[in-house]
């Protein structure tokens, strides 16, 4: 994720060199200062087709074909926001925890986006620790030894457990673009689920682990689109437009969680989720939005009625290298956008989160001085934070005392 600029998730980071930019690094705001993120009540857009929600727009991300024909043959690095920037990750900077655990420990490189098994034992996630090139490595939560799932000379990314936790999903660039491949947990049996020109990533398997749910950047729209395809028959169907899907563990219905931006091309983007209905999207919401920061990275807590997902605060604001400045912290909400709750305490940067089933949020964050996968109590407050009385909300945002500005 790049210094305390780019919640990048590694995720967008995915998109190429994809772990380059993940980091979660916190230079560019100081550490005693916590910026809080700001809600604002979340618009309800129920509609028969995605289609009608505004697409996000990245024409001006992409370069000519006149000048891709010059570029190198790899991939560019995509960040949280979806957009190609190729740019190099900062340097992280040491920050001092409080009531978090640390899962994985590295002397060089950093890890990107996590995921856990359903027993809640084993993590899976991507690093840069033996290679420029991410690659997937798999280890007990409570161990420190290390498994390599991938190597080779490609980038592999977002790694996601199958439900029944026999299979693992990814995207790599093995093939010349991101696609998204599926392999047992030893790393054998690789099967790719995607191919052809354009760039798919992130991974979400349905709760029948027979689908998977994931972004790609339309050839037509130059927009990134919902997809999902059929581990069986390799159908594959496009559900609406956004970024970062996320399958509800509930067997209840088929539900999406999904990051989308508020106005085309911008980078305010904001959490929603949709109903899949005979394979189409129905039931489109907003669940929560900010007036200062950027909503991104959802994932689902186990029983399918909550969400985590993390904040930049003022992401139009970026620094020298193009990437956002503002800080960036783990929060979690109610599935009807009601409760929300900051788990992190604004000290370092803190992203791709992901919820287990032992009710910790597991995430990324550089908190100890490089990105590393960390976790904390999903219901718990960071030490360091008062609640908000505001409005007289239980759950209201957490308010800094050394810092007067909120998330809305």
């Amino acid at each position: 994720m790049m210094t305390n600029r780019e919640s990048l998730i590694r995720a967008a980071t995915v998109a190429l060199t994809l772990v380059a930019g993940h980091g979660c690094s916190s230079t560019g705001t100081s550490e005693s200062t916590t910026r809080q993120v700001t809600f604002q009540p979340a618009s309800v857009t129920p509609r028969a087709q995605a289609a009608t929600i505004d697409p996000l727009d990245i024409d001006a991300l992409i370069a000519p074909a006149s000048a891709q024909a010059d570029a190198e043959p790899t991939p560019r690095n995509v960040n949280i926001f979806g957009e190609f920037d190729g740019q190099p990750r900062p340097v992280a900077r040491a920050i001092g925890e409080a009531n978090f655990q640390q899962h994985t420990y590295l002397t060089e490189g950093y890890d990107g986006e996590v995921s856990l098994d359903p027993t809640g034992k084993y993590i899976v996630f991507s690093s840069t620790r033996h290679s420029e090139h991410p690659q997937i490595y798999m280890q007990r939560v409570d161990g420190m030894s290390v498994t390599q799932l991938t190597s080779d000379s490609t980038d592999n990314a977002f790694p996601v457990f199958s439900p029944d936790g026999k299979q693992i999903a990814f995207c790599s660039t093995r093939a010349g673009n991101w696609d998204i491949y599926v392999m047992d947990i030893d790393g054998r049996n690789v099967v790719q689920m995607t191919s052809g020109p354009g760039q798919e990533i992130h991974p979400s398997f349905a709760p029948d682990g027979k689908r998977i749910a994931y972004c790609s950047i339309g050839g037509r729209s130059n927009q990134w689109e919902l997809w999902t395809v059929d581990l069986e028959s390799n159908q594959k169907r496009m559900i609406g437009f956004g970024l970062f899907p996320a399958w509800s563990p509930s067997k209840d219905k088929d539900q999406i969680a999904f990051q989308r931006a508020r106005q085309r091309g911008s980078r305010w983007f904001s959490l929603w989720t949709l109903d899949l209905v005979d394979g189409e999207a129905r039931s489109v919401t907003e669940v929560a939005v900010s007036t200062n920061a950027a909503i991104v990275s959802p994932t689902w807590s186990p029983d399918g009625r909550k969400l985590a997902f993390a904040t930049i605060v003022e992401p139009s604001k970026v620094a020298r290298n193009g990437h956002p400045e503002g800080q960036q912290d783990i929060w979690t909400v109610s599935a009807d956008g009601t409760g929300r709750r900051r788990i992190t305490d604004g000290n370092g940067t803190n992203a791709s989160p992901f919820w287990a089933a032992d009710n910790r949020v597991y995430f990324i964050s550089d908190r100890g001085g490089v990105e590393c996968v960390w976790s904390s109590f999903a219901d718990s407050y960071p030490s360091n934070l008062a609640r908000s009385k505001s409005n007289g909300q239980k759950n209201a945002p957490a308010v800094s005392s050394s810092d007067t500005r909120e998330v809305k």
